[in-house]
């Protein structure tokens, strides 16, 4: 994974961070399948993402069914409420067609 690079990382994570404040992230049936695994809860989310001041992006989405070559994951690492080391992949997710912004998706929280 690489840093983003000093100005965008503050930008992205201040815009996903705002993006779960006003409860517009949306969590995939693979994030709540990690979740349930490593008995992880909403307030383990908050908290990493929240605390965090670091991110990282991890690629672009170019699985078949990443919509937009726009797509992007982002890693952003933390802890626990109980102390573990975990992390969360979040993509940004545009329009296929008109490439418009159109949310966040946790696509997975589970522990290192």
């Amino acid at each position: 994974m690489t840093p983003i690079g000093t100005e965008l990382d503050d930008l992205v994570l201040k815009r996903i961070k705002d993006a779960y404040l006003a409860g517009k992230i949306r969590k995939t049936r693979d994030c709540m399948d990690d979740m349930d695994r490593a008995k992880l809860y909403e307030a383990d989310v908050e908290k990493v993402i929240m605390a965090s001041d670091t991110i990282e992006k991890a690629m672009p989405a170019t699985s078949e069914r990443a919509s937009n070559p726009h797509n992007t994951h982002y890693v952003i690492q933390g802890t626990s409420t109980t102390g573990v080391a975990v992390y969360c992949k979040v993509c940004s997710n545009y329009h296929p067609q008109t490439g418009e912004f159109i949310c966040w998706k946790l696509n997975s929280f589970t522990i290192k």
